[in-house]
C-alpha cells in the first residue's frame, strides 16, 4: 500500500509519524510520501520526525526513513491519499488530485469542517471518505509533532473500503472507529471545535484556558449559541468524546472546583495543547475560523437565531489575521459583545 499525505502539516506529520515508527514499512511495497510546506520539508529533512503524546507515547523517525516532497508528482502513485490541508483549501486540492491522482485511489479527508467530503465529492472521480480527527497535534518545532488529547480516528466507510489503512492506523496505535453515517459525529467535532478560537485569542494553552472560568464562560456562550441553530436545523451533534455535546455548555459554566471534578474524568488535556488556530495566527496564516464559528454564524442567518458572541469572535480572528502579529492574548471580557 502506498499512502501520501497531502497538506502534511500537524495532523498529517503525526499520523505519518505514527505509521513510520511501526512495522507498517517494513514490508517492502509499503511507502509513504508527505506532502508539505518547505518549511516543515526543512525541518524534517535535518530532524526527522518525533511523535508523542499526552499518554507517554515518544517514537523518533530517522529523517533517512522519511520522504517528504514539496511538489504533487508523487501522487500517481498512491493507492490511499490522506487529504489534510485546510479546509478553505479543499477546492483547490481537488484540481491537484484530479491532476495527479489515480483514479482508483481512495483519498481520506482528515479536515476539520463538516463539508469538506460532500465538497470533494462534487469536484473529484476518487472515492472519497469522510473522516475526523478528534485530537489536538501541536508543533514544538524541530519536526517534533505533540498530540494534546485523547480520542479515536472516525472514518465513514460503510462498504468496508479503508480496511488496509484502518488495519495500519491501529497497529500504529491510531485506534479508529467505523461509520456507516459521519453527519452527526461531524458536528460533535465541530462543536469541539468552537473553542479553538477562543484558544487562539488568548494566546494561552488550552489546559490554562479551560482552567480559567472566565474563558470558559466566553465557550459556554459560543456552545449555547451553536446548539440552538443545530436545534434549528434539525441536527443532534454526536458524542465524540466523553462528554455529551449538549451539556458543554453547563460544564463549561462550573465553578472550578466543579469543572475540575467533572474535567479529571472527562477532558484529557495535556498542559502543553494548543488550537490549530493559535498556530495559524503565530504563523501569519489565515485561519479555518469560516469553517468554525462561520458555521455556526450562517446556520444562524438563515435560521434568523443570532448568533452575537460567535459573530464577534469570527470579526477577532479576522481581524489578527490581518494584523499577522500572532496571538491577541486577548483576554475573556474582549470576547464578549458587551
Amino acid at each position: 500500500m502506498k499512502i501520501a499525505v497531502l497538506g502534511a502539516g500537524s495532523i498529517g506529520c503525526y499520523v505519518a509519524g505514527c505509521l513510520l515508527a511501526s512495522d507498517f514499512i517494513l514490508v517492502a511495497s509499503n511507502v509513504i510520501t508527505l506532502i508539505g510546506r518547505q518549511r516543515l520539508c526543512d525541518d524534517i529533512t535535518v530532524n526527522g520526525i518525533k511523535v508523542s503524546d499526552w499518554q507517554g507515547r515518544e517514537q523518533l523517525i530517522n529523517p533517512a526513513k522519511i520522504t517528504f516532497s514539496i511538489r504533487n508528482e508523487s501522487l500517481p502513485d498512491a493507492d490511499v491519499i490522506l487529504l489534510c490541508v485546510k479546509s478553505q483549501d479543499t477546492e483547490q486540492a481537488a484540481a491537484i488530485l484530479n491532476r495527479y491522482a489515480k483514479q482508483s485511489a481512495v483519498i481520506i479527508s482528515l479536515q476539520n469542517g463538516v463539508g469538506n467530503a460532500h465538497l470533494l465529492r462534487q469536484h473529484v472521480k476518487q472515492r472519497v471518505i469522510a473522516g475526523m480527527v478528534p485530537f489536538n497535534v501541536f508543533y514544538k518545532g524541530k519536526g517534533h509533532f505533540h498530540c494534546g488529547t485523547e480520542g479515536n480516528i472516525a472514518l465513514e466507510d460503510p462498504n468496508n473500503h479503508c480496511s488496509n489503512i484502518i488495519k495500519a492506523f491501529r497497529n500504529a496505535s491510531l485506534p479508529v472507529t467505523v461509520y456507516d453515517d459521519m453527519k452527526a459525529i461531524q458536528y460533535g467535532k465541530l462543536i469541539m471545535n468552537l473553542n479553538n478560537a477562543v484558544n487562539a485569542l488568548s494566546g494561552i494553552p488550552l489546559k490554562s484556558q479551560l482552567e480559567d472560568r472566565q474563558y470558559r464562560l466566553v465557550t459556554a456562550k459560543v456552545l449555547s449559541e451553536a446548539l440552538a441553530v443545530l436545534k434549528a436545523e434539525g441536527i443532534t451533534p454526536a458524542r465524540t468524546g466523553k462528554v455529551i455535546p449538549k451539556l458543554m455548555p453547563h460544564i463549561m459554566n462550573l465553578p472550578n472546583f466543579l469543572f475540575n471534578v467533572v474535567a479529571s474524568s472527562t477532558l484529557k488535556i495535556d498542559p502543553e495543547a494548543r488550537s490549530s488556530m493559535y498556530e495559524d495566527l503565530m504563523l501569519g496564516r489565515q485561519t479555518e475560523i469560516d469553517y468554525l464559528n462561520g458555521e455556526i454564524v450562517r446556520l444562524g442567518e438563515k435560521n434568523d437565531i443570532p448568533t452575537p458572541v460567535n459573530k464577534h469572535i469570527v470579526g477577532l480572528v479576522k481581524l489578527h489575521e490581518v494584523a499577522r502579529k500572532g496571538s491577541p492574548h486577548l483576554p475573556a471580557s474582549a470576547m464578549l459583545i458587551t
